[in-house]
């Protein structure tokens, strides 16, 4: 048995003939043909999350980890509203949402009937597409006009590039008929294949570019957000081999290696007058998502290299150095693979320059980091050694995110994040909608703010115990503490740091989830090995629920700490 709504129970037998196999569902009366088609559907789970943010970025860290479509769906009015910072993200990120928003008949709207609001294309600005299903599909026609645009919406999660694709479906009442389904019947809606294809660079532009980065003497390589196949790695390998070239990734580019400078912040803080002009490049190529460092960003639009790659499938014209002068729409798969086995090195010194660069700032790194108090710094020093490898961790907005980028990374961690808009509000639902889909150890990393931002996440039924929740607490927002403006105005400070007041222990056992607390150093190391434990032990001592670690830091000591951080390594290197 299915709906007796057309739409809806069509909605659920494509999705699962299309290879959705998770609907995140949350409660509402006007969603009932949706609900009722998609839980009797074979072959798709549902799961049931009552704070549509949140359910949204569950869904989010669910797609983000399968690299898979999760659908999402809610009940009409003011619900659809909540799915919006998650829904950006999605965008930017890149991830595949099927958000399908059950709907009054729309001669309703705006007519003072409740739940009615101008639902239609409301997600618009953050999906890459938006459609409206018919009220009604009674007769042929009308049958065929929504399964065509049910097909639509479904294989455009994934093509031409994955991202979030709005349906919205008008139901008028009696909402909970049922009917027998039309799978295998001649009423059902025809599905459509998408047929994958793949574009490659023309083979006369091929030459060119190669002849370009044989010639030219600087080249720099930056990543962003992503994760990619070990063929790219082994091409990225290949390009840093080379004399010509450097290549720059981040925690979140899920590309670490020895041969890669991979703490750009803590490299580019010893860039002075004195050395800028060998390590500036003349060509940069860049692809992914969003780069974390600000630093890189600024010093890149200073330098303004005289070409700039940037490539990408969806040919987004992506300018985010303000020198972009050939824009690649070919996936960086394909355009690594064309190029590196052509390429030729010549008598540069410019990879050799960075990896000095490198290796002295690793050395001024460790030396300040032993000799600083305990604080941010020295924590994510501890949890960056402590981390059991091949685990997932997930950055929370900012401080998580920032902190990262400063200590090598080697033990084969797979790092994520909100960085499509690197917003706070919902880092751990997403963290919780990873640990649920990958069954697999996932730590979140984030701040005293962010926890209290999206404590929803935890009033949710499909919470795994392989997730644990690191908290550190330095006040609440204290890297406005950093950031040149507020810091230098107490009066101004309180409007941006906003100390929240919160008991976290409470918090915590308010979901009634495993809490430890860490002060200081021997209490942080002693909180890290009794978190992990509980993921080893076969008792489990924290039953069947994620654990929190709350680690308390100085406020006024962190941000000092890195300020005098970046302070000695810009001091050193003129010295040097």
């Amino acid at each position: 048995m299915t709906s007796d709504h057309f739409a809806a129970s069509e909605l659920a037998r494509l999705c699962a003939a299309k290879g959705v196999k998770y609907a995140v569902i949350s409660p509402g009366s006007r969603s009932a043909p949706l609900v009722i088609a998609f839980t009797q559907q074979e072959g798709i789970e549902c799961l049931r999350v009552i704070d549509e943010r949140s359910a949204a970025f569950f869904a989010l860290g669910m797609a983000q980890q399968l690299h898979a479509p999760v659908a999402l769906i809610c009940t009409s009015g003011s619900a659809v509203l909540n799915y919006g910072p998650a829904i950006a993200e999605a965008f930017y990120q890149r991830i595949p949402l099927l958000v399908i928003t059950a709907d009054r008949p729309e001669e309703w709207v705006d007519q003072g009937e409740g739940q009615a609001i101008r639902q239609e294309g409301v997600l618009a600005p953050h999906v890459t597409k938006s459609l409206q299903l018919p009220r009604k599909a009674d007769d042929e026609l009308s049958r065929w006009h929504c399964g065509r645009l049910i097909n639509e919406a479904i294989d455009h999660m994934l093509l031409p590039v994955p991202g979030p694709v709005h349906v919205n479906v008008p139901f008028e009442e009696p909402l909970y008929g049922q009917a027998p389904s039309l799978s295998g019947k001649a009423d059902a809606a025809r599905f459509i294949a998408p047929v994958m294809t793949e574009s490659f660079i023309l083979p006369e532009h091929a030459r060119w570019l190669i002849g370009q980065l044989s010639a030219c003497k600087r080249v720099m390589v930056l990543a962003g957000q992503g994760v990619w196949s070990d063929g790219l790695r082994r091409q990225l390998l290949q390009l840093a081999a080379l004399p010509q070239v450097t290549v720059h990734t981040e925690a979140t580019s899920n590309l670490d290696d020895p041969a890669f400078i991979t703490c750009i912040d803590r490299v580019i803080a010893a860039v002075s007058e004195k050395n800028e002009k060998d390590l500036r490049p003349d060509l940069l190529i860049t692809f992914g998502g969003a780069v974390v460092s600000k630093r890189i960003k600024t010093l890149l639009r200073k330098w303004k290299p005289a070409q700039h790659w940037h490539v990408d499938a969806a040919q987004r014209h992506y300018d985010t150095y303000q020198s972009l002068t050939h824009d690649i729409a070919v996936n960086p798969e394909i355009f690594f693979a064309q190029l590196t086995q052509a390429m030729q090195p010549n008598d540069s010194f410019y990879g050799e320059a960075w990896r000095m660069m490198d290796q002295s700032t690793r050395g001024r790194h460790d030396r300040i980091v032993a000799a600083a108090p305990f604080c941010d710094l020295t924590v994510f020093n501890t949890l960056n050694a402590r981390i059991p490898g091949g685990s997932a961790v997930h950055l929370a907005n900012s401080t998580p995110a920032r902190y990262a980028q400063l200590f090598d990374r080697v033990r084969g961690i797979r790092w994520s994040g909100n960085r499509g808009t690197s917003g706070i509000d919902g880092c751990t639902s997403t963290a919780v909608g990873a640990a649920f889909a990958t069954k697999q150890l996932t730590t979140l990393i984030t701040g005293d703010t962010a926890f209290c931002y999206d404590s929803n996440a935890f009033w949710n039924e499909h919470l795994s115990p392989d997730l644990k929740v690191i908290v550190i607490d330095n006040g609440g927002g204290n890297i406005f503490r950093f950031i040149e403006g507020p810091d230098k105005d107490a009066e101004l400070l309180k409007w941006f740091e906003a100390p929240h007041g919160r008991s976290i222990e409470k918090l915590a056992k308010s979901f009634d989830l495993p809490y430890y607390h860490a002060h200081d150093q021997a209490s942080l190391e002693a909180g890290i090995d009794k978190l992990y434990a509980t993921h080893t032990s076969s008792s489990r001592p924290d039953g069947n629920r994620p654990a929190v670690l709350h680690i308390t830091t100085d406020a006024e000591t962190s941000p000092k700490v890195l300020r005098d951080y970046f302070r000695q390594l810009r001091e050193q290197q003129a010295k040097a």
